[in-house]
C-alpha cells in the first residue's frame, strides 16, 4: 500500500505542474496497475503538497507581494492580476463541482473517459497552434486587467479532466501575449489560491465525515508530492525559457492512445505503450530543444 501511496505521490507533484494533466494520470494509472483506493481525501492530500511546493517555491516572491499590499507599485499590480485571473475558475467551480467529481469517475460513469480524452487531446492541438501562431513576445508587468480576465476564463476549461490546470493557464497566457515562460510563472502563481482553495473546502468536508481516507496516507502522499512538486516546477520553469511546448502536446497525443488501449480491455500494451511515454517525456528534457520564446 505505501508503495502506490509513494507512486501516486510522484505522480501528482509532476503532472500537476506540468501541462499534462494529473487528473487523467490518477485516474489511468490506478485502472491500469490496480492501484488499491485510498478514498477521495487522499487526492485531497496530494493537491495540499504541491500547494505546499508552489507556495514555498515562490516564498520571496509572496512576501514581495504581501510588502507591496502596502507600498504600491508594480508588484501590487500584478497581485490583483492574480486574484483577478482566479475569480472565473473559483465561482465555476463551486457552481460545477458536483458535475466535475461525476467526470472524475469514468469507473463509476463511463461516458466520462471520453470527456477526459477530448481535454486530453484538444489542448494538445491548442499547445501546437499556440507554438505556431504566438506574436507578442509580453512580460508579466506588461498585463492588464482585460488580458487577466481572459486568462481566468481560460482557466475555467481546467475543470474538465484532462485539460489541465497548468496547461489551460499556460495557454491563456500565450493567448495573450505573454512570452512561454511568463505565461508559465503567471500560471505557477495562479495555482497557489485555486489549489489552496479546493483543498480547503475538501478538508471541511472530511472533518464533517464526508468524505474518506486514511490520515496517514494523506500525509505520506503530500510529503512525496510536495518533495517532487518542488522540482517539477523548477525543471518547467527552466525548460520553458528554451523550448516549446510541443513536446507535450506529443505527450498528450500518446497518452490519449493509452487511455482509449487501456478502455477497450487492452491493458498489457496500454501499459506498454504508456512506459514508453515516461520514458519519451523525460529523454526530452534531457534533450531539450532550443526554440526562441
Amino acid at each position: 500500500m505505501e508503495f502506490w501511496v509513494i507512486i501516486l505521490g510522484i505522480v501528482q507533484g509532476i503532472t500537476e505542474f506540468l501541462p499534462i494533466s494529473s487528473t487523467a494520470h490518477l485516474i489511468l494509472i490506478p485502472y491500469l496497475f490496480k492501484v488499491p483506493d485510498f478514498g477521495l481525501t487522499f487526492n485531497v492530500g496530494l493537491h495540499l503538497g504541491t500547494f505546499l511546493a508552489v507556495f514555498l517555491y515562490f516564498i520571496k516572491d509572496w512576501i514581495e507581494f504581501l510588502i507591496a499590499i502596502f507600498k504600491g507599485g508594480e508588484k501590487r499590480k500584478i497581485l490583483g492580476l492574480i486574484i483577478l485571473a482566479t475569480i472565473p475558475a473559483g465561482i465555476f467551480g463551486i457552481l460545477l463541482d458536483p458535475f466535475v467529481e461525476k467526470i472524475s469517475e469514468p469507473q463509476t460513469y463511463p461516458f466520462a473517459i471520453w470527456i477526459i480524452l477530448v481535454g486530453v487531446v484538444v489542448f494538445g492541438i491548442i499547445f501546437l497552434l499556440l507554438e505556431r501562431y504566438k506574436s507578442k513576445p509580453l512580460e508579466l508587468k506588461d498585463l492588464d486587467i482585460k488580458k487577466a480576465i481572459i486568462i481566468g476564463v481560460w482557466q475555467v476549461f481546467a475543470l474538465f479532466p484532462g485539460v489541465s490546470r497548468s496547461g489551460s493557464s499556460i495557454s491563456g497566457g500565450m493567448y495573450v501575449g505573454l512570452r512561454r515562460d511568463e505565461a508559465t510563472k503567471f500560471s505557477f502563481y495562479m495555482s497557489l489560491p485555486l489549489i489552496g482553495g479546493a483543498v480547503f473546502f475538501k478538508f471541511i468536508d472530511l472533518f464533517k465525515g464526508n468524505q474518506t481516507g486514511e490520515f496517514t496516507y494523506i500525509l505520506y502522499g503530500a510529503l512525496v508530492s510536495f518533495v517532487v512538486g518542488i522540482f517539477s516546477i523548477h525543471i518547467l520553469l527552466n525548460y520553458v525559457k528554451k523550448s516549446s511546448l510541443k513536446v507535450f502536446s506529443y505527450y498528450r497525443f500518446i497518452l490519449a492512445f493509452s487511455i482509449i488501449l487501456a478502455f477497450y480491455g487492452f491493458q498489457l500494451p496500454s501499459i506498454l505503450v504508456f512506459i514508453a511515454l515516461i520514458i519519451y517525456l523525460f529523454w526530452s528534457f534531457y534533450k531539450p530543444k532550443k526554440e526562441a520564446i
